[in-house]
């Protein structure tokens, strides 16, 4: 079939503070909107695509015929697969996140199914006639912690869970959503900094949830020799058991407390996988286990999606822009964006 270019418009309403804060996402759904503003190209990341067309896959308002007589939801659904990069990384990692699973215990079926009807919920919620209300994204916290306490493990390398696949695209289309608009608030940023090298913001897919995963990999390592080399002083009541007592039980507090994402990384693997591997092929695969859980699972899914609603709340700068000195913006703004996307941007020559 053969597609008209897609205008997408909409606007994104932020609260002042030391950076801005998105409050609202609001979707122009009357054709006449788009008479005041000229449709420009997508930013070269297609973010500002990447917000438009998940909002519209995630809001069932928006996709009513009646409401958006103007939009071709088929395409706006074929070009959100086709420009969002992180949709081909999930598939390619989700059949390595699956072989590990096949050797350790899933998370109890019925919890997640729960954990998704919950979730749902509240989603529901956020969505209105307009768009997303940012602020009713919040209350989906408690729902992770509530997740989290009755699994009695935490989402950070986690292989255990499964939900249905209608939810774990939905996931997926939140998280384009909230990870593209943090794009459109960098861009903003840094078009309004004196110098960009210094005082711009960047966003970034893996270091964004993952900043020290090479220092991850050398504490893992450490974990596991640890508890390989302490195996002799466990088991029964022996003269060794005074050795454990002394020095294992404290040194392995030890290691929970300082290096607990090691921890989960080594303790949530199959013992015969990492058994299976020399030394060397061993610090290889801490690390892309690392990127497999994150890009390719739905606890990663669901670990991006908290930062990124943690960040709604709190402020980007408290979760992802640390480094950057706050300038405290004393009045509300929104941004006002209107793209096209041309068949041709999705799919290249094949687009006739």
């Amino acid at each position: 079939m053969k597609h008209k270019s897609l205008r997408l418009g909409f606007d994104v309403t932020m609260e002042k503070g030391s950076t801005w804060k998105p409050v609202k996402v609001q979707f122009w759904n009357q054709p006449s909107a788009y008479d005041k503003f000229k449709a420009s190209e997508p930013f070269k990341y297609m973010s500002d695509a990447l917000v438009g067309l998940s909002l519209v896959k995630l809001n069932h308002y928006i996709k009513s015929p009646v409401a958006t007589p103007h939009l071709d939801y088929n395409f706006a659904s074929e070009a959100w697969k086709a420009l969002d990069p992180h949709t081909e990384l999930y598939e390619r990692s989700l059949p390595r996140v699956r072989a590990l699973q096949s050797h350790i215990a899933v998370v109890n079926p019925e919890l997640c199914a729960e954990f998704e009807s919950n979730f749902n919920e509240h989603f529901e919620t956020a969505l209105k006639p307009w768009g997303v209300d940012l602020t009713a994204l919040w209350p989906l916290l408690d729902s992770f912690s509530w997740f989290e306490t009755k699994m009695g493990q935490p989402l950070m390398y986690n292989f255990g869970l499964n939900f249905s696949k209608p939810f774990v695209d939905k996931l997926q289309y939140l998280y384009s959503f909230l990870y593209n608009l943090r794009s459109l608030v960098a861009v903003d940023h840094n078009a309004h900094v004196e110098d960009p090298s210094h005082e711009g913001v960047k966003v970034d897919a893996i270091t964004d949830y993952l900043p020290r995963a090479e220092y991850v990999v050398n504490d893992a390592l450490l974990y596991w020799n640890f508890k390989k080399f302490s195996q002799p002083f466990a088991g029964p009541k022996t003269p060794d058991s005074r050795v454990e007592k002394l020095l294992v039980n404290p040194m392995e507090k030890a290691f929970h407390k300082y290096s607990h994402n090691a921890c989960h990384l080594v303790d949530n693997l199959p013992k015969n996988f990492i058994e299976s591997l020399s030394p060397m092929e061993l610090e290889e695969a801490f690390y892309l286990v690392q990127m497999d859980w994150l890009l390719g699972s739905p606890a990663g899914l669901l670990f991006k999606i908290r930062e990124e609603i943690f960040a709604l709340q709190s402020g980007y700068e408290k979760i992802f822009w640390k480094d950057v000195e706050p300038k405290f913006h004393s009045k509300p703004v929104s941004l006002h964006l209107c793209c096209e996307v041309t068949p041709e941007a999705v799919f290249g020559s094949n687009a006739a």
